[in-house]
Parts: structure tokens; C-alpha cells; sequence
């Protein structure tokens, strides 16, 4: 859910800021689901600064080390805290999202399952990211769980540079903004000949 309000507020953030006006409670919901992520990410700052406070010498190296030892030159810690949101969601909303579409894939195609069951079956108990990394069906598993079901389906919004451009034959004013629609991408049967399966 947070990944996808994520997408709508790079995207459309005007709307963000409308839906809070809206008396329903899906709104209410998602504004508290990022007061919460936000008090997260304050806390995770503050539980740093009093890690650092208590050892100067010799902190406990965490994501926020080099930003708070890049000194004047560093981060404020309003910018540290959005990146903390970043994290906090990069690593829990998207990671589980994309575990449960894998799961739901192999499990009703029986065929993948085997295949997958079997190609994991050869690994050596004491096996390490190296093994995993050779394993190709495992690996293109993966892949097609990421293609077909994205964690994170919005795209990065890019702005066009103020004279325009022609992208795919098609005339795009400067100022205006784009990015990829990661369904159709992903679904595009001039690179995926079948691309649903």
C-alpha cells in the first residue's frame, strides 16, 4: 500500500494533498500508514544521534554513518529522515509484496513448482549467495515475478528539458513529465512473446 501511495505522490502529489480533504476512510488509513513510517524513520534518527552521542570515537556503523560523517558537507536531518522512510519501506512493503506474488505464481503453476523444487533440491546444505546466484531457474523465477508483478508498479517521473524532445515519434513539449507505464512495458509482446506466461 505505502509503495503504491509512493508511486501516486512522485507522480501526483496535488492529489495526495486533495485526498486528505476527503471525509473516507481509505484516506484516513493511508495518511496514518505514513505518520507511522514517518515516526519510524524519526526514531531510527534519534536512536542513531544517541548511539553517537554515547561512543564519538567509535559509533555503531549503521545506514546513517556516512551521511552524519559527511559533516557540513552531509545531509539535514529533515533529508536523512525521507531517506529513512525509503529504507524503511525499500526493505519491508516491497520485500513482502514481491515474496507473496512469487509464492502465488509457483504454487499454481504445479509444473514451475517442480522444476523449481527440484533445481533447489541439488543445493548443499552450507550453500552460499554464490550457489544461489548459479541457480538459473531459481533466478528466472525471480525475474518473472518481478516483471509480472512489480512491487513498486509507478515509475520514476523524469522531466522533458525545456526545448522538448520526440520520443517514439511523438512530439513531447519541455516542462512536461513522463515516465514508463511498467504494466504495458512489462507486458509488450515484441519483447515477451508470450508475456502472461
Amino acid at each position: 500500500m505505502i509503495s503504491v501511495i509512493g508511486g501516486i505522490r512522485a507522480s501526483f502529489p496535488i492529489l495526495v494533498k486533495l485526498a486528505t480533504l476527503l471525509p473516507l476512510p481509505i484516506f484516513k488509513e493511508v495518511n496514518a500508514s505514513g505518520n507511522r513510517v514517518f515516526g519510524y524513520a524519526t526514531e531510527s534518527i534519534n536512536r542513531y544521534k544517541r548511539l553517537l552521542a554515547e561512543n564519538p570515537e567509535n559509533p555503531k556503523p549503521t545506514v546513517f554513518t556516512k551521511l552524519y560523517n559527511a559533516g557540513e558537507e552531509g545531509l539535514p536531518d529533515n533529508e536523512i529522515r525521507d531517506d529513512a522512510q525509503s529504507f524503511i519501506v525499500a526493505g519491508s512493503d516491497t520485500t513482502a509484496n514481491t515474496l507473496t506474488y512469487l509464492v502465488w505464481a509457483v504454487c499454481r503453476d504445479p509444473q514451475i513448482k517442480k522444476k523449481l523444487v527440484d533445481e533447489l533440491a541439488e543445493i548443499r546444505d552450507d550453500f552460499t549467495d554464490e550457489d544461489l546466484r548459479s541457480l538459473p531457474y531459481l533466478n528466472q523465477v525471480i525475474n518473472e515475478a518481478l516483471r509480472l508483478y512489480p512491487a513498486v508498479p509507478s515509475a520514476l517521473p523524469r522531466s522533458v528539458p525545456p526545448k522538448g524532445t520526440t520520443m517514439g515519434g511523438h512530439w513531447i513539449p519541455g516542462g512536461s513529465t513522463v515516465s514508463t507505464q511498467l504494466y504495458s512495458l512489462h507486458r509488450d509482446p515484441v519483447a515477451y512473446p508470450d508475456p502472461e506466461k
